[in-house]
């Protein structure tokens, strides 16, 4: 254990959890004025903060500008360490304020894959059973806005196609669905399935549901396709809702593409049946992915423990 005299024991004794507040608001907000008005203090106040902060340090902080005020290597440091410290404070707060109240806590997900959907339901389901009084948020946003939240302790698990953007120091993530190949369904009464022989061409002609733009299915398809010296499918209707492709496969004759998994399960009721043709491409495993950098939430952590459970 450091001595009181110690030089790292001298410097936390006097930083307080109101200059990590100051810190990590010029991070994000990056002038005195608006980390004033947002804390609700005077700007001289901010600075006084601050001026006592790197007066501990023994160092600048932030370098000043026209345009606001920028990190130094150092004030970089400090803005991730404030950022981890803050965050656990929070959590701690919210389980001292659980604890009081006599409630079960809380935690959030977000899913960005509909091949775990199946998973997580059952999960879900279980989980609710056995612990009724925890409150569970399902969040929503784009891959990028997630994974600043899962970094900023904002949101507790996500569920997602494994991706280089999660490959962060902070973030820890598990398989819990192997990867899939891709196949093509079609409406049940389509009348491509009656043909023996089906080539790429005439798949490119038919009416689709395309996936939105942007998405891993809609590159994986188009990729396919151009692999086969063919043009994508242009004709029929952009969506990546399941449920809305799957009463669009029910109500007319639509082709669509699926991982095998959800393929086999609008087989078995009916919406659609899987073509004879090959792909040749795959989607990539789905991965739960959370915070290691931070203490899970109890109910996060009791929550992630049954997934994998359930996924083996």
């Amino acid at each position: 254990m450091l001595s009181l005299s110690h030089p790292i024991q001298a410097l936390l004794s006097r930083l307080k959890f109101r200059h990590l507040r100051v810190i990590q608001a010029l991070g994000e907000l990056e002038t005195a004025a608006k980390v004033a008005e947002h804390l609700h203090v005077s700007p001289a106040a901010i600075s006084k903060t601050l001026a006592e902060i790197e007066e501990i340090v023994g160092m600048p902080l932030f370098e000043r500008g026209r345009r606001g005020m920028r990190a130094t290597d150092i004030g970089k440091e400090m803005l991730e360490g404030s950022a981890l410290l803050v965050g656990q404070l929070g959590r701690m707060a919210e389980s001292l304020h659980s604890i009081r109240e006599g409630t079960r806590g809380s935690f959030s997900m977000a899913f960005r894959s509909t091949l775990a959907h199946a998973l997580i339901a059952r999960a879900m389901c279980a989980y609710r059973e056995a612990l009724p009084d925890v409150d569970i948020s399902v969040l929503e946003g784009g891959q990028t806005e997630l994974i600043e939240q899962l970094d900023e302790g904002v949101l507790d698990l996500l569920f997602a196609y494994d991706d280089p953007r999660l490959l962060r120091k902070s973030l820890q993530n598990t398989p819990i669905v192997a990867a899939q190949k891709l196949v093509v369904v079609a409406s049940a009464t389509h009348p491509l399935l009656k043909r023996k022989r089906i080539t790429a061409q005439v798949l490119s002609e038919q009416d689709w549901c395309i996936p939105s733009q942007g998405t891993r299915m809609l590159h994986h398809l188009q990729t396919a396709f151009r692999a086969l010296d063919t043009p994508p499918p242009e004709r029929g209707v952009r969506v990546s809702d399941v449920s809305v492709a799957t009463q669009l496969l029910r109500a007319s004759n639509f082709l669509a593409v699926y991982p095998e998994g959800i393929a086999v399960q609008l087989e078995l009721a009916g919406a659609a049946k899987v073509l004879p043709f090959k792909l040749g491409c795959r989607l990539e495993a789905v991965v739960m992915v959370w915070n290691s950098a931070l203490t899970s939430r109890a109910p996060a952590k009791a929550f992630r423990e049954l997934v994998l459970k359930l996924a083996c």
